[in-house]
């Protein structure tokens, strides 16, 4: 027998890294059609797609690192200032999306990656795909994002890395 952690100890790492995945990652996109979707699917919720996630990195299957800071180029490199005429601060509409995708696409390309806009995933597309050889595939996701897309890309792409940019602050990287 393998001595391990008590359960309540892991029960409550996993509902921690829950409660973060709810607050780090703007599940909010289109949640009405997404919960409709997942309520069709037999033996699958919110909940349960939340805790897999959650179980899957404080058992190390997947890594999980936030970047927080409160300044913009300690993240980014490249011009802040265009980024900054370009769009506001605020995480909403078109304007601040096509801005944060210009601003860490030229982030990545200044760093000797090729990238393109939107590639194909196992579900869905991601924002923007970052390629370099020797290196696992990146994509990106910035602002909202859904959640089946989420855990079903986790789980079916292995050796890759899935960058979250919810917001000018904040980068949160997924390695399966």
């Amino acid at each position: 027998m393998k001595n391990g952690l008590p359960w309540h100890i892991v029960e409550n790492a996993i509902k921690n890294e829950r409660k973060w995945l709810i607050i780090a990652l703007n599940f909010g996109i289109r949640e009405d059609k997404e919960e409709d979707f997942i309520r069709s699917l037999p033996g699958l919720s919110k909940e349960e797609i939340l805790r897999q996630i959650s179980i899957s990195v404080v058992s190390g299957k997947i890594k999980a690192v936030e970047f927080k800071t409160h300044e913009i180029n300690q993240l980014w490199t490249g011009n802040i200032k265009d980024w900054e005429l370009e769009a506001k601060e605020e995480r909403h509409g078109g304007e601040w999306h096509r801005a944060m995708m210009n601003l860490v696409r030229k982030h990545f390309e200044e760093n000797g990656f090729e990238v393109i806009n939107e590639p194909y995933l196992h579900l869905g597309r991601a924002d923007l795909g970052v390629y370099k050889t020797n290196t696992p595939h990146l994509y990106v996701e910035i602002g909202t994002t859904s959640l089946f897309k989420t855990w079903y890309n986790l789980n079916s792409m292995p050796d890759s890395i899935f960058l979250f940019v919810p917001d000018v602050y904040t980068a949160i990287e997924f390695q399966t």
